[in-house]
């Protein structure tokens, strides 16, 4: 009966061991934020948080989907598959790479390390080790990540060199895809098999990789087309980012171990309301704990914002409930095709505070759209 009871546990908070390990590395990226963001000027912040923003979406586009789809191709034996995809992902971080370099106005000599990045994303196996459900392993490779990350972030605060700023965030990228190839290759236990009916047809695979690509783009994508270089809005987005990073575990975990029901809506809301919360309550505290002169321009950005994470999440929960349906396999992609379109629509000059009103309408619009998308074919599927 103890072990019974122990079992059911165990199913019931299997998230929050993996949540405390990232939680961990999330600690490391927030002493990296406060150390770099109380020693370099705000100007020079911002031009590196925005070039991480756009490289981020670089990143997004090459795992565009692939590492869901590559966790339900391990868990069916489908390496040749896997492999072709690994290759698919080399080519767009080439792309990807090659778009980056062409469309920014920094010089090379300073940014050329954050291009290391696509590629480091391209070669990464934490999928394999993710299908193995070997989540304490994801979390190690988290924490020594982000212990590189600290160690360059010290580097760059002792010597106060643009270069060495720059190349904080490739250091945790190649660190983690090294760490993570070393464990790839050393399983501590089989992965979960599951018989061939879940293993993803043309439809679902489409799907998949359009709203992973859509979730992945989510946390950059705004502020990139709409937030013109703006100091203030980028520094705010590393807080956010912050929340993305979270949430982006939680979401992985409960995909890998196909979680549905009210458990993975705990997971997935209660920590962003919380945080929403905060930054309701205190943006003050919050940028004063990261920067060391924060403007009241980045406080109300923060205010202002204070939903996004809680949208996120929301938006998050519907996504992991459409994206192996195969009738909704076109839905991710135009969902981004739509935002991409649109974001031209809208003015290039606004205050920072706009821009974050206007991504938080565009994340509830897209709740909408898939919630209303959820509701008519369960209507559909109960009058056939």
């Amino acid at each position: 009966m103890e072990n019974k009871t122990r079992h059911k546990l165990s199913q019931t908070l299997y998230p929050l061991w993996l949540v405390s390990a990232n939680l961990i590395a999330r600690l490391g990226g927030m002493i990296i934020l406060v150390m770099i963001g109380h020693v370099f000027a705000s100007g020079m912040l911002g031009a590196y948080f925005s070039m991480l923003a756009l490289v981020g979406l670089a990143v997004t586009a090459t795992q565009a989907g692939s590492g869901p789809l590559l966790i339900r191709f391990a868990q069916s034996n489908r390496y040749r598959s896997a492999l072709g995809i690994v290759i698919i992902r080399i080519i767009i971080a080439v792309i990807a790479t090659a778009i980056v370099m062409t469309f920014t106005n920094q010089p090379l000599a300073t940014y050329w390390p954050l291009i290391l990045m696509p590629m480091a994303a391209a070669l990464s196996p934490d999928w394999l080790i993710a299908a193995r459900t070997e989540f304490s392993r994801l979390g190690l490779i988290a924490v020594i990540a982000q212990l590189v990350g600290i160690s360059t972030a010290i580097w760059a605060v002792m010597f106060d060199h643009a270069i060495a700023l720059f190349a904080i965030a490739p250091s945790i990228s190649i660190a983690g895809q090294i760490v993570s190839s070393v464990l790839a290759g050393t399983p501590s236990k089989p992965h979960p098999t599951f018989p061939p009916d879940h293993t993803p047809s043309r439809s679902t695979t489409f799907g998949l990789s359009g709203f992973t690509l859509l979730a992945g783009c989510l946390p950059n994508l705004d502020f990139v087309l709409l937030g013109q270089d703006n100091d203030a809005l980028f520094m705010a987005q590393r807080i956010f980012l912050f929340c993305a990073g979270l949430l982006a575990a939680i979401a992985s975990t409960l995909f890998a171990k196909r979680q549905s029901g009210t458990l993975r809506d705990v997971w997935l809301l209660f920590p962003m309301a919380a945080i929403s919360l905060v930054l309701t309550v205190a943006p003050d505290q919050v940028a004063m704990l990261i920067y060391a002169a924060p403007s009241p321009e980045l406080i109300a950005v923060l205010q202002h914002g204070a939903l996004w994470p809680l949208l996120l999440a929301l938006l998050t929960r519907q996504i992991l409930a459409l994206q192996e349906m195969a009738n909704a396999a076109w839905l991710g992609w135009a969902c981004l095709t739509v935002l991409i379109a649109t974001a031209s629509l809208i003015s290039p000059i606004m205050a920072a505070t706009d821009v974050i009103v206007f991504a938080q309408y565009r994340l509830g619009l897209l709740i909408l759209v898939l919630i209303a998308w959820s509701t008519i074919t369960s209507k559909r599927r109960v009058s056939a």
